[in-house]
C-alpha cells in the first residue's frame, strides 16, 4: 500500500479538506496558482522550494475534494453545501432534506470515507464508471511525479519508494482510463459497449433506469456491468 494511516485520522483530514474548500480567504486559489508559476523560476532557493511544495499540496488537496464532490449525488452535494458552506446544524439539514438525523450522519460518514480514500490516491470499484474522477486521479499522480522529478531530485519531500508506488499506480489507472475510452468509442458497435458508455454517462443511475434508457432488460444490463467491472478491476489495488 502507498499509505497506512489510521481511519480516524483520514476521516479527520477529509473533513478538514471539506472545510477548507468553502473557507473564505483573502487570497483566491487562482492567485495561489499564479504565485506557484512565478516560483518555478526561483526554485534554486531552498525556502522557495519549500513554499512551492506546500502550494502543490494545497492544489492537490483541492483537486481531490472537488473530484469527489462532483461525483456525489445532487442530494449529497446539497448536504455538503448546507453543512460546510452555509454551516447549518444537522437538525436543520435533516428538516430541510427530510432525512432523519441518524441517516444523515451515515451519509456524512460515507462522504468523508470517499474523500479520505481519494486522499490516499486510491480508486475503488464504484469509481470505475466515473471517468472524470479517474482522469483527475491520473492528473494528481502525474502532478506529484512531475514535482519529484523536476524539483525534488534529492527526495527531500517525496520518499523514493513511495514515488515508485505512485508511478506504478499512475500507469495502472492510465490503462484503466484507456480501456474506458475504447469502450465509449465502440458504443455504436456493440450492446456491451453501449451499456457501459451509458453507465459512464449516468454513473448515479440505478439498473432499472439504465434498462429503460437502453431498452434492455435489467438482468442483461446488470450482467454487462458486472462483466466490465470484472474485466477492469485488475487495474485497481
Amino acid at each position: 500500500m502507498i499509505h497506512k494511516v489510521k481511519p480516524e485520522l483520514t476521516l479527520y483530514l477529509a473533513e478538514e479538506a471539506l472545510k477548507h474548500k468553502f473557507h473564505d480567504t483573502d487570497v483566491s486559489f487562482h492567485e495561489i496558482m499564479e504565485l506557484q508559476k512565478d516560483c518555478r523560476d526561483y526554485l534554486s532557493t531552498e525556502n522557495i522550494r519549500k513554499i512551492y511544495a506546500r502550494m502543490m499540496k494545497i492544489e492537490v488537496t483541492k483537486m481531490m475534494v472537488d473530484a469527489v464532490y462532483r461525483s456525489l449525488t445532487a442530494e449529497e452535494q446539497e448536504f455538503i453545501i448546507m453543512r460546510y458552506k452555509k454551516k447549518k446544524q444537522m437538525v436543520a439539514i435533516s428538516l430541510a432534506l427530510n432525512i432523519s438525523a441518524a441517516q444523515l450522519n451515515i451519509h456524512h460518514h460515507v462522504i468523508l470515507e470517499k474523500i479520505s480514500e481519494f486522499m490516499l490516491y486510491k480508486l475503488n470499484e464504484e469509481d470505475i464508471f466515473r471517468r472524470d474522477k479517474i482522469a483527475t486521479m491520473i492528473n494528481l499522480l502525474a502532478r506529484i511525479i512531475e514535482f519529484a522529478e523536476k524539483y525534488d531530485s534529492t527526495r527531500e519531500f517525496i520518499n523514493a519508494d513511495w514515488l515508485e508506488a505512485i508511478k506504478e499506480r499512475h500507469d495502472r489507472y492510465f490503462r484503466l482510463l484507456s480501456k474506458i475510452d475504447e469502450t465509449i468509442i465502440d458504443k455504436d458497435n456493440s450492446l456491451h459497449s453501449k451499456i457501459i458508455a451509458l453507465k459512464i454517462e449516468n454513473p448515479c443511475e440505478k439498473i432499472d433506469v439504465l434498462s429503460e434508457l437502453c431498452n434492455v432488460d435489467k438482468s442483461r444490463v446488470s450482467r454487462h456491468l458486472k462483466d466490465f467491472v470484472d474485466d477492469v478491476k485488475t487495474y485497481l489495488d
